[in-house]
């Protein structure tokens, strides 16, 4: 029996996700690496699998909020990575990616995130560029992947719907940011990055209504969200919007 088939349709884009950003980026040797909004390490754990085949010699900074709708995201990465041959090579911290002010000038190879920039307003992931470029090594590499705010159709519709009720938020009066990848890059460039690339992941996350009533639960939903769209899930379920990926450089 092929094991991948027993793993949560979730939990297998995020090992499909992890080997698409390994394939677009360089390993080398002593590479240092900050991972910004890594949550309970959804998709940390799967790239220290993958990175640890490639190199030896590497040093993983884990940071996220871990407050909020977030709280004790640190803590239960911390409990995954007990026992693992990574625990001496990760550093699980708590901070805010639009202020990383603990953090020195040029001291990361390579700053990574994904679905981050959904929980930031415009003013708040400009902060969050700026900082990454500070802390970013000259021509450094830097890769931030987020679901697209374009709906290809009704199961990935009732998705974004669903994001706008949830409690996993970090601004108040809440509009679902998730600029287009465009809009993005125009950040990035005016920020001082160089050499653009946009690449899309088809996350192939599909999920019937059971399934996607555990998965929404578990974002804190209003209520409000199942009176109105019950039949609707029951009816189309609930599907995963393609994922853009931005690579560039310093």
């Amino acid at each position: 029996m092929d094991l991948m088939s027993l793993k949560h349709p979730i939990e297998k884009m995020y090992n499909e996700l992890a080997k698409f950003l390994v394939n677009e980026i360089d390993l080398y040797e002593k590479i240092t690496i900050l991972e910004g909004g890594c949550g309970r390490g959804q998709l940390t754990i799967p790239l220290l699998k993958l990175i640890g085949k490639e190199i030896d010699d590497f040093n993983y900074f884990a940071l996220d909020l871990s407050r909020g709708p977030y709280k004790n995201a640190s803590n239960a990465l911390k409990e995954k990575l007990v026992n693992t041959k990574w625990n001496d090579k990760v550093e699980v911290v708590e901070g805010d990616v639009r202020f990383l002010n603990a953090i020195e000038d040029q001291f990361f190879s390579l700053v990574i995130s994904n679905e981050l920039f959904c929980d930031l307003e415009q003013k708040g992931l400009e902060k969050a560029l700026k900082e990454f470029y500070r802390v970013l090594k000259p021509n450094g590499q830097m890769s931030h992947s987020e679901l697209i705010s374009f709906p290809s159709n009704f199961s990935q519709e009732l998705f974004i719907k669903a994001d706008s009720y949830s409690s996993e938020i970090l601004t108040s009066d809440y509009v679902w940011f998730s600029p287009c990848a465009d809009e993005v890059v125009a950040l990035m460039h005016k920020t001082g990055f160089k050499e653009f690339k946009v690449k899309y992941f088809d996350t192939n996350v599909r999920l019937a209504f059971n399934d996607a009533l555990e998965e929404l639960r578990g974002w804190g939903l209003d209520e409000k969200f199942f009176n109105k769209y019950n039949d609707d899930l029951k009816k189309y379920g609930l599907e995963y919007p393609l994922t853009h990926v931005i690579l560039c450089q310093k």
